[in-house]
């Protein structure tokens, strides 16, 4: 489905060409966000409130029209879009949102018209000055069921394999200082997601066992109180935190304290110890018991404000677990940035999840907060997902998702690169599936621009990725060109290409029609102007 974000005030011209106008859907993968500074931003009295739009028309020729491993068809297909975005900075007041709205029409009717939309929104309200915020984040976006299932090769969206997906959450954050002894944090969470289908949708699952997202509710309480300035070789933090994530499959629960204590060795290097119990119940049977203690151990490690890494490996879930993150900032323009997770939740879940790493930037650039560089300005070429590279699969299992992340950005004057390499692991605790319980997924992906002169930015990229599902696994290898064209201030022409080829296995390919090898690729020119 062909974006464009026009307006050159919406965002920075090359993540105009390389992600707002291409056909991919972005890239949306949980701490809650830093608030923004919206009193020193109006410290004049001023209330900075900026306004951008842009209208885009394309046309495409796609092989694989509706995304078939058999039987598919070719067509043409021509797409309009709108798009929006807003920037307002007040003293107790922030918003920062970009809207994209886009229709597309096949030639030969081998696809109903699409309608698709897609929301990056956030935004604070400052209740009571130093004490009260209350922070909302929203996002609107298809999501692929299953990797291994109808796929297109730029991600457009096709009936039967996406769904078009809403999400947001809403959090009053309550603070106040304890003297100089501690701080406490009070943080309640309401967020849901909603989905639904694709114009020319049937009724018929195409996956066995792979029903596709179903509306989730999810609430929380969280109350941490962290050591203040009485403590200074000693850093200690007491949490506790009581969730649930509610579906019409059953309610998941999670109950929870721990105690964390950080000891400083040196200016640079602290040794840090996590200690609690985690009790988790579900209202359909786990496989597993992952109630338990909580017992992981490491070191934090920091040199500046331009390297630092934190990390911590013991026993979770009843079993070896490990987190952890790194930033090194090479220069204020490229970073190497790294993270480890380790949760137990649905496929639902993930996405709210991957909601709270949504941030915007002073300036109102709308960013993944693990795609800033040093500098503090997003990388050019990374583009916020709600879905993350690793997908299982939405089969309404209750599992363990543990992952490991690690990126290279760089955005030097006429260069732009980016590096991601991802490894994840699945194992299931609940519901019925086919093939093993503990699945992997791990890829990699590259993304190179240039600019090549004042007015053409050309961007190349590919990926690769290897799924385990279902009793088979899938290797799919991407590749994408764009060149971008800028005729004036206000208006940019592009051509674009997509190729995807999936290669399935014997296991995999018996399981369905749809989930058998394939090939699609796609042409796209198009055009947009800013209003």
């Amino acid at each position: 489905m062909a974006r464009s974000f026009a307006a050159p005030a919406l965002v920075c011209v090359l993540s105009s060409a390389s992600a707002a106008q291409a056909q991919d859907a972005p890239t949306y993968d949980a701490a809650i966000a830093q608030p923004l500074d919206a009193g020193a931003a109006a410290a004049a009295g001023d209330r900075p409130l900026n306004f951008a739009a842009g209208v885009s028309l394309s046309e495409t020729y796609a092989s694989n029209s509706n995304g078939f491993a058999i039987g598919s068809s070719d067509d043409f297909i021509t797409t309009v879009g709108f798009d929006a975005a807003v920037h307002d900075r007040g003293r107790l007041v922030t918003l920062d949102a970009r809207y994209n709205f886009a229709a597309s029409f096949y030639a030969n009717g081998t696809q109903s018209t699409q309608i698709t939309n897609y929301l990056e929104a956030v935004g604070s309200l400052t209740a009571i000055p130093d004490h009260l915020v209350i922070y909302a984040k929203a996002f609107a976006a298809p999501v692929t069921v299953s990797n291994v299932g109808i796929v297109t090769a730029g991600d457009r969206v096709v009936a039967n394999g996406f769904r078009n997906s809403y999400g947001y959450y809403v959090q009053p954050d309550f603070r106040f200082r304890l003297g100089e002894f501690a701080t406490s944090d009070t943080r309640a969470t309401y967020g849901s997601t909603y989905f639904t289908n694709p114009a020319g949708s049937g009724p018929v699952i195409p996956i066995p066992g792979v029903a596709g997202p179903q509306d989730t509710n999810s609430r929380s309480l969280t109350q941490v109180f962290t050591s203040g300035e009485d403590f200074d070789l000693l850093k200690w933090s007491l949490a506790g935190v009581f969730s649930e994530i509610e579906r019409k499959q059953g309610l998941l629960s999670e109950k929870g304290g721990t105690a964390s204590l950080q000891y400083a060795l040196s200016r640079e290097f602290s040794l840090i110890g996590t200690f609690g119990y985690d009790a988790i119940t579900a209202t359909v049977p786990l496989t597993q018991n992952v109630s338990g203690i909580v017992a992981l151990g490491g070191f934090s490690w920091t040199l500046g404000e331009n390297f630092s890494v934190t990390v911590q490996a013991g026993r979770k879930y009843h079993s070896g677990s490990y987190i952890g993150n790194l930033r090194y900032n090479i220069t204020p323009t490229s970073s190497i940035i790294a993270s480890a997770t380790d949760a137990v939740t649905t496929p639902e879940g993930q996405l709210l999840d991957s909601l709270t790493n949504l941030i915007a930037t002073p300036s109102g650039s709308l960013s993944s907060g693990d795609d800033l560089l040093g500098n503090g300005s997003p990388a050019s070429l990374p583009t916020f997902s709600p879905q993350g590279p690793a997908n299982f699969g939405f089969d309404q299992n209750i599992s363990r998702y543990q992952t490991v992340n690690v990126s290279y950005l760089q955005d030097f004057e006429r260069n732009h690169a980016a590096l991601s390499v991802f490894f994840a692991r699945r194992t299931i605790l609940s519901g019925v599936f086919i093939g093993p319980p503990t699945t992997d997924s791990w890829g990699v992906r590259a993304t190179f621009a240039r600019n090549i002169s004042p007015r053409t930015i050309g961007q190349v990229g590919s990926s690769y990725t290897l799924d385990q599902q279902l009793g088979g696994e899938a290797r799919s290898l991407r590749f994408n060109a764009q060149v971008d064209y800028a005729m004036s201030r206000e208006m940019r022409l592009f051509f674009r290409g997509d190729y995807l080829d999936r290669q399935s296995s014997a296991a995999l390919s018996a399981v369905s029609p749809f989930t058998r090898s394939l090939t699609d690729y796609e042409l796209t020119i198009g055009i947009s102007r800013a209003l």
